[in-house]
């Protein structure tokens, strides 16, 4: 994909906040604004029916070792402690089943942004859905709304089926996936963080216990998800 295709997918502002961030070290500065939707779980479980069968192997992943490999990547920076309960799963080919084309993760109980400073509380019927991937040769597949429909199925048959999600508003692509399969915006959070000060600021129906924190991982600004 060329650089102006990169571009034009993700939109300027999360191109911009893309380069920033490779540049500015993270323990230095961060600045971060999320969208929360309330995803349509029946919906959601229904679209691996509607394309039918496909070259695709879907999994929910328990062995550690492809865990590991599912969260390098995916990008998952949760701490392990803070989300050894929480579900990877990943897509591939049935001919390339060790080669990822993507995946997503759903938490449980909590969900840790351990470099904004601020953790989710999620009750017990509450699942939030992060890190979602997909290779770049695999874009426009239908990967990822394959994965994501299977992941909604396997959290819904463990007890989970209120699926939340955070999206970067300016992020296109992610934005436009995750609206197609939801109900409504429940609101936003929007973190600025220099050094190990970070400020935690809540719109629309999200809780949070305070607006500032100095210890990110110990004491993290907690916010409640409807």
């Amino acid at each position: 994909m060329s650089l102006f295709q990169k571009i034009r997918s993700h939109g300027i502002v999360h191109s911009v906040e893309i380069l920033f961030n490779r540049v500015v070290p993270v323990w230095l500065f961060r600045f971060s604004v999320g969208t929360v939707l309330e995803l349509n779980c029946e919906k959601l479980c229904h679209v691996l029916d509607e394309v039918g069968p496909s070259d695709f192997l879907i999994q929910c992943v328990d062995d550690p070792e492809h865990r590991d490999r599912l969260r390098a990547t995916t990008w998952n920076s949760v701490p392990i402690e803070a989300s050894a309960n929480h579900y990877g799963y990943a897509i591939s080919l049935n001919e390339e089943p060790e080669k990822i084309l993507g995946g997503v993760w759903g938490g449980i109980e909590r969900f840790n942004e351990s470099e904004l400073g601020f953790q989710i509380q999620l009750r017990p019927e509450q699942g939030w859905i992060y890190c979602a991937y997909v290779a770049g040769e695999a874009r426009g597949e239908g990967v990822y709304k394959r994965v994501l429909s299977f992941a909604a199925r396997d959290l819904r048959e463990k007890g989970h089926d209120e699926l939340r999600v955070v999206v970067q508003p300016w992020n296109r692509a992610s934005m436009a996936s995750h609206r197609k399969y939801s109900n409504e915006v429940i609101g936003s959070i929007t973190v600025v963080r220099v050094f190990n000060l970070a400020m935690v600021f809540c719109t629309g129906k999200l809780k949070k216990s305070k607006t500032c924190t100095t210890k990110l991982m110990d004491d993290p600004v907690l916010i409640e998800v409807p």
